[in-house]
């Protein structure tokens, strides 16, 4: 089933399927559980296990065309940059640039802050070479990164102060201040969840990551309103107000009212 099939019978019924051999009983690996939720009722996957009842096959292949995992390898580098960076490490720095009415686009100064984040060599180093105008490995990743960054900038310039959803209203500025870390861990969520259906993490990875979101939630969200907006923004932030970013807004809406909803029944 492609993903637009999938997302309608979400979004249009079908929602919250149970695993058929039982639910996680760790309360904090629930909690985890809940923050993927978004995108688990939009793969129709279990919302309440370790597996998510998808065959292995569709797995495989959302895994490798979505992000290029094809290895236990693979699996291992993009969870660790989900849980170290994600797309908030991006939006970040794009939201300060933006706030700050940069000039010109702002590609000046998102490439020098690219640059002194450190992530990419050192940062005397890499403006040197940068300066030098010769071809190297780490000025090669700064710049697609550069790319990866202004494409969200444009995004974000397409969305400000035009977010809503049924449950928070109209986002403010603050909204967008507040950053995007429930999407990176809604996402993190599910490719572990996948990985582990795959065999390229085993349960104990897959119990570790749980706990890191876990804490991540506690410490960042005081309510799943409060989750629902930043990952709303997330990922108005990564596509823009296209591939289906309404059917997206109205998942998390059902998910903040549906008397049914794990959120509702388990409120943060």
């Amino acid at each position: 089933m492609n993903l637009l099939k999938k997302l309608f019978a979400a979004v249009s019924g079908k929602k919250y399927r149970k695993c058929p051999g039982g639910a996680v009983t760790n309360q904090a690996e629930q909690r985890a559980l809940k923050a993927g939720l978004i995108n688990s009722e939009q793969i129709m996957a279990y919302c309440d296990s370790y597996a998510t009842g998808l065959t292995r096959d569709d797995l495989k292949d959302a895994l490798e065309s979505n992000w290029d995992i094809r290895s236990p390898q693979d699996a291992a580098t993009v969870l660790d940059s989900l849980s170290r960076y994600g797309h908030r490490f991006f939006y970040d720095i794009i939201f300060r640039v933006y706030s700050e009415a940069a000039p010109e686009g702002g590609r000046h100064e998102v490439l020098q802050a690219l640059v002194e984040s450190g992530r990419y060599g050192d940062p005397a180093m890499l403006r040197e070479r940068i300066a030098a105008q010769e071809p190297s490995a780490e000025k090669y990743l700064v710049f697609s990164a550069l790319e990866s960054a202004m494409d969200m900038l444009e995004n974000l310039r397409s969305v400000f102060r035009l977010l809503k959803d049924k449950v928070n209203g109209a986002y403010l500025p603050k909204d967008y201040g507040a950053g995007v870390l429930a999407w990176d861990l809604g996402r993190l969520v599910t490719v572990a969840r996948m990985s582990f259906d795959c065999d390229y993490i085993e349960e104990r990875e897959l119990s570790r990551i749980l706990a890191h979101v876990d804490s991540e939630v506690r410490s960042n969200f005081s309510s799943w309103q409060h989750f629902a907006k930043s990952y709303i923004v997330g990922r108005a932030s990564w596509a823009g107000e296209n591939m289906m970013l309404g059917g997206i807004i109205g998942i998390a809406e059902d998910l903040m009212t549906d008397k049914n909803s794990p959120w509702v029944l388990s409120p943060l």
